[in-house]
C-alpha cells in the first residue's frame, strides 16, 4: 500500500516544528517573537500530532496487538529513557535521577501512544465517547497526583485529539482540503497568529502543554480550571484543523522525512541539547538572529531522515523500529 504525500507532508512539517519548538524552549523570555512564534506552535503542532497518530490507529483485537504496542512504544521508551540519562548525566552534568517511569523531555509521547491504544477499546464502548474523553480530562486536571509519573498528565490532556483523529475517515481529510474550507482554514490560522503576536502570553503555554494541574496554573482560583482548558482545546482544535487543510496534499521536498518522524522524535533531543548548552545559542541571542534557530530545526531534521541514522536505528531496535518507521 503506497504512502499519502499529504500525511507524510503534514508529519514532515510538524517534526521540523517539534525539533523547533525545543530550541526555542531554551530563550522564550529573550524575545517576543520568539515567546509569540514559540506559543503559536504549541497551539497546534502536537495535537496535530497525535490526531494524525489516532487516525491510523486500529483497534486492539488480541494479546498479540498489546505485544506489538510494547514492541512499537515501550521497549523504545526503556532503551533512550536509559540512553538518555546517561547522556544527560555524563555530557552535562545534568542532576537527573534515573527513573524509568517519569519520561526523560519528549519521551512522555511513547508512554502515552501506548496508554492512548490501550484506552481506544474501552472508549469505544461510549456512544459519546468523544465527549466523556474531554469531560475525564477536564476532571483530571483538578488532580495534583495526575502528573509527568508515567505521563498520566499529558496522556489524558491529549487523548481527546488522538480519539477524534481515530474516529475520523479519510472523507473527512478531504472535506479539509476542499478550497473554501482551505481559504478559511488560512484567514482562521492567520488571526489566531495575529492574536498570538499582539496579545499571548507566554505564560499561556503551561495550558498547552497538558502537563500541570489547575493548581500550579491558577494560583488559588483554579476553581474555573476547567473552563480555562476546554476554552485551550477550543483554540488548540481551531488550530489543529486549520493547519491540517492548509498542508499541500501534492509531493514535496520534505515528503519523504514523512515516513521517518519516528526516528528523529527518537534522537533529535542529543543534538537539541547540545544546541542549547552551546556558544552558538550565545551568540545568536546577542545578535539576534533568530531566524537561524529554524535553520537548526531544519538540519537537525535532515540529518536525522538519512538512512545511515534509519539503519542504525533499526539495529539498535530491531523489529519494533521496522513497524514504527513504516507507520510512524
Amino acid at each position: 500500500m503506497s504512502r499519502e504525500p499529504y500525511f507524510d507532508n503534514v508529519k514532515a512539517i510538524l517534526i521540523i516544528l517539534v525539533v523547533f519548538g525545543h530550541i526555542l524552549s531554551k530563550i522564550i523570555y529573550e524575545s517576543e517573537w520568539v515567546a509569540s512564534i514559540y506559543l503559536f506552535i504549541y497551539l497546534f503542532h502536537m495535537p496535530a500530532f497525535v490526531l494524525v497518530a489516532g487516525y491510523f490507529s486500529k483497534t486492539i483485537k488480541s494479546h498479540k496487538d498489546i505485544w506489538k504496542l510494547v514492541q512499537k512504544f515501550l521497549i523504545p521508551y526503556f532503551i533512550f529513557q536509559i540512553i538518555y540519562t546517561i547522556y544527560y548525566q555524563s555530557m552535562f552534568g545534568d542532576d537527573v535521577e534515573f527513573s524509568l517511569l517519569t519520561p526523560r523531555w519528549a519521551l512522555w509521547f511513547l508512554i502515552s501512544m501506548f496508554c492512548w491504544n490501550i484506552m481506544l477499546p474501552f472508549f469505544r464502548k461510549f456512544q459519546y465517547g468523544f465527549l466523556f474523553a474531554i469531560t475525564l480530562s477536564l476532571i483530571v486536571g483538578y488532580l495534583e497526583d495526575v502528573n509527568e509519573w508515567f505521563s498520566l498528565s499529558r496522556t489524558f490532556f491529549f487523548f481527546p485529539f488522538f480519539y477524534l483523529g481515530h474516529l475520523l475517515e479519510k472523507r473527512h481529510f478531504d472535506w479539509l482540503k476542499m478550497r473554501p474550507y482551505t481559504i478559511i482554514s488560512s484567514i482562521v490560522f492567520m488571526t489566531l497568529f495575529i492574536v498570538v503576536w499582539f496579545y499571548g502570553d507566554i505564560e499561556w503555554r503551561h495550558w498547552l502543554y497538558g502537563r500541570d494541574p489547575y493548581t500550579e496554573i491558577m494560583d488559588g482560583s483554579e476553581t474555573y480550571g476547567f473552563a480555562y482548558r476546554l476554552f485551550a482545546y477550543l483554540v488548540m482544535g481551531m488550530a489543529t484543523f486549520s493547519f491540517l487543510s492548509i498542508v499541500p496534499s501534492n509531493k514535496l521536498a520534505i515528503t519523504k522525512i514523512g515516513s521517518v518522524t519516528f526516528i528523529i522524535y527518537l534522537c533529535h533531543m542529543f543534538i537539541v541539547k547540545l544546541v542549547r548548552e552551546s556558544d552558538l545559542l550565545v551568540w545568536i541571542k546577542h545578535s539576534e538572529q533568530y531566524y537561524l534557530l529554524f535553520v537548526l530545526a531544519w538540519l537537525i531534521v535532515f540529518l536525522l531522515s538519512r538512512k545511515p541514522m534509519v539503519y542504525m536505528n533499526y539495529l539498535l531496535l530491531g523489529k519494533g523500529f521496522k513497524v514504527n518507521s513504516e507507520s510512524s
